[in-house]
């Protein structure tokens, strides 16, 4: 099977809808071997962030000299981003085997997206000869097809409203999902502060015989400067002094996150050292988290898809930028929250262009444009993401950024036009690798 005619039948696979549950999963991985267990694992739950402190732990691991995998979800472009050990993504000979060879089964069984790509990233893991993964839940947690594993740490970042209409409509009934995830015996780290959900995540891990550790709260000083971000960590062994390409207030939780990741799992037995970590901070390639990709104009991707992910993105800008004036691009996916969402971005903008990513969950235009109204922006409206990016490099002044967020969906989109503007010398990207895909 050719690899064009093998990732053609993973997207068509999205027509089976997204199936909760780990029967599925479960009969895959016994036809496959059981390949999940031949690494250890590292799993990682929540609303926002878990990306990028799988990001994070996946580049200490590197940097430790573990042959380490990671999975995470979704991709900006290339699908195979979701699948990478220390060789960088799966390669397309390997996905066009696995489906070729598979493919009977994944079609009697009714495999869906989700769970072919969990169940391709075990295999790649195990033909890789991968020591440590890290493994990122796709949806909630309880249900999720990575939750088939057993990993020899649990993490959950943060709780937030997300995918409300399948995990719930309160904070409590999303974290009960998020807390599936912890199993008998396995530590939890997480991020999460609120006493109520704190204490929740707490009885769990007491029912199931283990510990839960929080990292301490962060000091939030921190300087920005050539790309990287300085900052301090109490309360750990590690203390001042660290630096990271990953940029935010919301960043420095991720790494405190991370860091505190690596102490349980010294005591686990999966040695990490201090210089490894350091280093892992500053070597981690995890686009579009307030990326910079552009300096004239400057243009700035952030995959910010919720109310929470808003603020941290608002947050970031005015901390690093001030009151630059900036354009804004967005399209969203499916939620009942825009008018939240732009009120945020309100905040450092008053000119967007609205525009609606190729993906079947999109949100209609008229809920974004009702959001955008209710926000007071000026807008122009663009049903192509390439035509909404042309559209604001046309109109953007010359002491105005451009500003790309919404979906993963969009940004991915808004790459592929950059690229061709780029190779067609009508911008000039500061890497034409935005995605990192092979780092």
């Amino acid at each position: 099977m050719r690899y064009d005619d093998a990732i053609k039948f993973v997207y068509g696979l999205e027509l089976f809808g997204i199936k909760m549950g780990l029967d599925n999963i479960t009969r895959f991985l016994d036809h496959l071997g059981n390949p999940q267990n031949s690494f250890q694992s590292i799993h990682v739950a929540g609303t926002n962030g878990k990306g990028s402190v799988c990001s994070i732990l996946f580049s200490i691991l590197k940097a430790q000299g573990y042959n380490a995998g990671v999975f995470t979800s979704p991709h900006l472009v290339d699908y195979r981003a979701r699948v990478r050990t220390v060789q960088g993504a799966i390669d397309k000979r390997s996905i066009a085997e696995f489906v070729g060879k598979h493919r009977q089964f994944i079609v009697d069984a009714r495999i869906t997206f989700f769970e072919i790509s969990t169940a391709l990233a075990f295999w790649y893991f195990r033909k890789m000869g991968v020591d440590v993964a890290v493994v990122e839940v796709g949806l909630g947690g309880r249900l999720d097809a990575t939750n088939i594993l057993r990993p020899r740490l649990s993490v959950i970042t943060h709780i937030d409203f997300d995918h409300t209409k399948i995990l719930g409509s309160t904070l409590e009934k999303i974290a009960v999902e998020k807390a599936g995830i912890i199993k008998s015996g396995v530590p939890l780290v997480t991020g999460e502060r609120r006493p109520q959900l704190y204490e929740m995540f707490r009885e769990v891990c007491k029912e199931r015989h283990t510990t839960i550790t929080k990292p301490p709260q962060p000091r939030k000083r921190y300087s920005y400067s050539n790309g990287l971000m300085r900052f301090d960590v109490s309360g750990t062994p590690l203390g001042s002094g660290l630096s990271s390409s990953l940029v935010g207030v919301h960043q420095i939780d991720n790494a405190a996150i991370a860091v505190k990741c690596t102490e349980v799992l010294n005591r686990q037995g999966i040695k990490i050292s201090d210089r490894a970590v350091k280093m892992g901070l500053k070597r981690i390639r995890w686009p579009a988290r307030f990326q910079l990709v552009s300096k004239e104009p400057e243009i700035v991707l952030d995959v910010a898809h919720n109310p929470d992910g808003a603020r941290a993105l608002v947050s970031t800008f005015k901390t690093i930028y001030g009151n630059r004036k900036v354009m804004l691009v967005c399209g969203f996916l499916e939620r009942p929250d825009f008018d939240v969402m732009m009120q945020e971005f309100a905040a450092i903008t008053r000119r967007a262009v609205i525009t609606r990513p190729q993906a079947h969950r999109a949100a209609e235009i008229e809920g974004v444009i009702w959001g955008a109204t209710n926000a007071g922006l000026d807008f122009d409206v663009k049903l192509v993401v390439a035509d909404a990016v042309d559209r604001a490099l046309k109109l953007a002044a010359k002491d105005e950024m451009i500003l790309i967020c919404g979906s993963h969906y969009t940004v991915g989109e808004a790459i592929t036009r950059l690229k061709q503007l780029h190779s067609r010398k009508r911008l000039n990207l500061l890497s034409a690798d935005i995605t990192y895909i092979d780092g």
